[in-house]
Formats: structure tokens, sequence, C-alpha cells
């Protein structure tokens, strides 16, 4: 593998252990960390004429990397995080404010941004770890909204290196999904922010924090919720039925206080991951005749 022309930062045998919130995955031939937008264009060129494959890894915090690590390159958006007000104006509905966001940029500090400026809109997003990018990939979402609710348009990179604007109407949001074609990557998003109360704002963040730290695992790493909510169902309580909840699988678990969440006990191998989903299915299709689907993106080799 050869990328000489790229200068952002390349590191070769990378550990994904050491990239994801798991805390778990095999080497990957490379990752590269653009430097900017022109670097990942020469990136996305250089890996297309050698037929490497690649994925965007976001923020880690939605994958599970296989114990053999991945072969192709890992690309790292995290030098493309910019945050800032591209305008304001105003409306019926009130005083708004665009918000352009770099594809790298933290989730949670996009969230503090707006709470900083007195900004309602992305309260939902209190507690959801990642990317922009990856939030805009998968509509990431609570019961409280989505991103795909406040997305003006999103910019994106075709694999030939074409720039492409799509607006909220184009990207096909849905429930954990989006419309973002195979091998183009979400270079950043204009997102449409109102003027609120602030101490309302900070409040509401607050209870909504306190919320997500009482219900699910903080302290053991995990990868948020393992499966999609079924229409109509949560997939935790399907789960908890059918009596896993706590169940080990080497240094695996599937939590013992949110039974749609597995979390890392310290030790924990892909394979032990992968089992416990397993088993959770099965045990799911076997009570519930529902199948479950995999809210987590897996990749690599065993």
């Amino acid at each position: 593998m050869k990328l000489a022309n790229v200068r952002g930062e390349v590191r070769l045998n990378e550990p994904m252990s050491g990239h994801t919130s798991f805390r778990i995955g095999g080497p990957a031939d490379a990752l590269v960390t653009p430097a900017d937008r022109d670097d990942l264009i020469t990136l996305l060129a250089e890996v297309r004429e050698q037929g490497i494959p690649y994925v965007v890894l976001g923020g880690g915090t939605n994958l599970l990397v296989r114990d053999g690590g991945f072969r192709g390159v890992v690309i790292s958006l995290k030098q493309l995080a910019a945050i800032e007000v591209a305008r304001e104006y105003r409306s019926l509905g009130g005083s708004f404010v665009v918000v352009h966001a770099g594809a790298g940029a933290a989730l949670a500090r996009l969230l503090s941004f707006s709470v900083e400026r007195g900004l309602t809109g992305l309260e939902f997003a209190t507690g959801i770890p990642g990317t922009v990018g990856g939030a805009i990939c998968m509509n990431a979402g609570t019961a409280q909204g989505e991103i795909g609710d406040v997305v003006e348009t999103v910019s994106l990179l075709s694999p030939s290196g074409d720039l492409v604007i799509r607006h909220n109407d184009e990207m096909g949001f849905g429930y954990r999904t989006a419309n973002v074609p195979p091998g183009h990557v979400v270079l950043d998003a204009k997102v449409i922010l109102r003027h609120g109360d602030a101490g309302k704002i900070k409040a509401q963040v607050k209870k909504l924090m306190d919320q997500r730290k009482a219900r699910q695992p903080w302290g053991l790493p995990n990868a948020g919720s393992v499966f999609k909510n079924p229409m109509d169902e949560a997939a935790g309580k399907l789960i908890e039925a059918t009596g896993l909840k706590g169940r080990v699988a080497g240094g695996a678990q599937v939590s013992d206080k949110h039974a749609n969440f597995i979390v890392n006990l310290g030790s924990a191998r892909a394979a032990d991951v992968l089992a416990l989903m397993d088993a959770v299915r099965e045990k799911v299709l076997e009570m519930h005749r529902i199948r479950l689907e995999p809210e987590i993106k897996v990749i690599g080799e065993d």
C-alpha cells in the first residue's frame, strides 16, 4: 500500500481497539487522518486507483471491528471538525440560526456550541456519542428527536472526488438510516436551530443527561444500542424478557443495566460481542417471533 501524496497522518497496522468506544478491534492496514478536504480528495483518488477498500471511522462509537482487523484504509475525519454560524434569519416561527458543522466534529461539541448560544433544537442529542458525520449517516436520535429533524443540507464527497450537496428532503432520513450512497463521505452539514431561553435549554440538557445516566451503562466500554427497536417495540424490553440480561461471553456482557447494550468488562474480543449478539437474536426470534436488526456496524475479518 502506497499513499505517497497524502499530507495527513498515516498509521500502518494500527490496532482499532484504541479508536472505538468498545475498546475492541484488530489492526487496520492503515488509519489515515487527512489534513483537510483536499487531502481527503487525494486519499480517495489513491485508494480508488489501487483498489483499496476504505471505511470512514466517525467517532468509532457505533462500530465493532472484528478481531482480525480491517484489510484496507480506515479514514478519520477529525481534522474536518470546524463549527461556525453560517447565517441567521427570522420567520414566523421565530429567530433562527444555521450552524455549519464539519463531519469530524463531535456531536457533543455541536450541542455545547448551541447551548452556549441559547439555541434550541439539538437537546435530543444529549449523551449521544460520535461525530456529526456518523450522526448523519445513521440519522442518530432518541425519543426526543433525530438529527434529520434539524438538517438543512449535507455535503458529500463522491468516490471520484465530486462535491454533492443534498437538501434535507433528498437525504431519505428514516429510523437510523439516511441516503448516503456507498463510497460517499459526509463532509459537513448545516443544521437549523432557533433562539430560545438559555436557562430552559440548559435545564433540559441536564435533565436528559441525568435520565440517560440512570438508564444506561456508564463507565464500561460499549457502542450504544446494539439493536434497532422493532416497530412499536423496545429492543431492550424484548431482550430482557428472554432472561439474557447479564449474560456473559468471554469478556463481554449483555448489560445488567440496559439489555440493549453490550459492555466490555475489560478483556472482551469482538468474537465475544458477536456471540452475545447471535444469542440475543436467536432467543428473541424464538420467544417473540421478531428478528432484531443490528444498529451497530460490524467490519473486518475474524
